[in-house]
Formats: C-alpha cells, sequence, structure tokens
C-alpha cells in the first residue's frame, strides 16, 4: 500500500459519494419532473449524470489509490474539478438554488405573477409538486456538503 494512502486522511471518498449523491438526487427529481410534468425532454439529465458520475468516481478513485504519483495528482485533480463544475456548481447551485430555492421565494414570497416572470414556462414549473420541489431544493445543500470536501481535497491536493 502506498504510504501516502496509509498517513493522509481519506478526502476522496467523502467527495466523490457527496458528488455522486447529488448526480442521483439530480436523476430521481428530473426523472420524477419528467413524468408528473409530461415533458420527457427532462430525463436527459441521464445522459449526463451516468456518465459524469462515473468519470468521477475513477478519477478520484485513481486519484486515492495513487496519491504521491503524478498520475494521482492529475486524475486526483480532474475528479475534483469535475465534481466542482457539474454536480456542484451546475446541479446544486444553479438547478437547486436558482431553479428551486429563488423560485420558491419568489413564488411564495412575491406571488405566482412574479415568480412567472423570473421563471417562464415551458422550462419552469411552478410549486404544485411538493416531492418535485423538495428534491429540486434538496439538491442544493447537498451540492454545499459536496462542496465543502471538495474544497477540503483540494486544499490537500494543493500541498
Amino acid at each position: 500500500m502506498n504510504t501516502a494512502i496509509a498517513t493522509r486522511p481519506n478526502l476522496y471518498l467523502p467527495t466523490a459519494v457527496s458528488a455522486l449523491a447529488v448526480l442521483v438526487l439530480t436523476s430521481v427529481h428530473h426523472v420524477y419532473g419528467a413524468v408528473v410534468y409530461d415533458t420527457p425532454w427532462r430525463a436527459h439529465i441521464l445522459l449526463i449524470a451516468i456518465p459524469a458520475g462515473a468519470v468521477i468516481a475513477l478519477a478520484l478513485y485513481a486519484g486515492w489509490s495513487r496519491a504521491g504519483s503524478r498520475i494521482g495528482r492529475v486524475a486526483g485533480w480532474f475528479g475534483l474539478l469535475l465534481a466542482l463544475a457539474f454536480p456542484i456548481a451546475a446541479i446544486g447551485f444553479y438547478e437547486g438554488l436558482f431553479n428551486h430555492v429563488v423560485k420558491n421565494i419568489a413564488y411564495f414570497g412575491l406571488g405566482e405573477a412574479s415568480a412567472r416572470t423570473l421563471f417562464p414556462g415551458p422550462i419552469y414549473e411552478m410549486p404544485d409538486s411538493f416531492l418535485f420541489e423538495a428534491t429540486g431544493i434538496l439538491q442544493f445543500p447537498l451540492a454545499v456538503l459536496a462542496g465543502v470536501y471538495a474544497l477540503r481535497l483540494a486544499r490537500s491536493l494543493g500541498r
């Protein structure tokens, strides 16, 4: 076993698990939305989330298993940057925070007319399904958790 693996806490695992959890949650959220709102185009996320999740998992595993080597650092950074870009930023912050948290605040705080101005159809649905909105909103805190782990891993890789 590589001594760098044995002496360093495994920051790869919580980063990978939390980033993949965001991708699983967004997949469930979008497939549910595709069925409930009869918008099959929402299921496109599966075509992105599944390969992205596989690449993130493999890159972070390679970074962990080859810790201390050049290929391990490159793989670790690649997996980390992909996790930051897709499940954390694009899904958690854009989809979860903007598309759901902000939309619900606008709808319940400012009224439906204001919410529709900010979030026009047919892309956006006004809150009428608790499960759809809950899974959409939950993408954000889960991405924040993944971001915390990712930043800890980034600090570790930067040393």
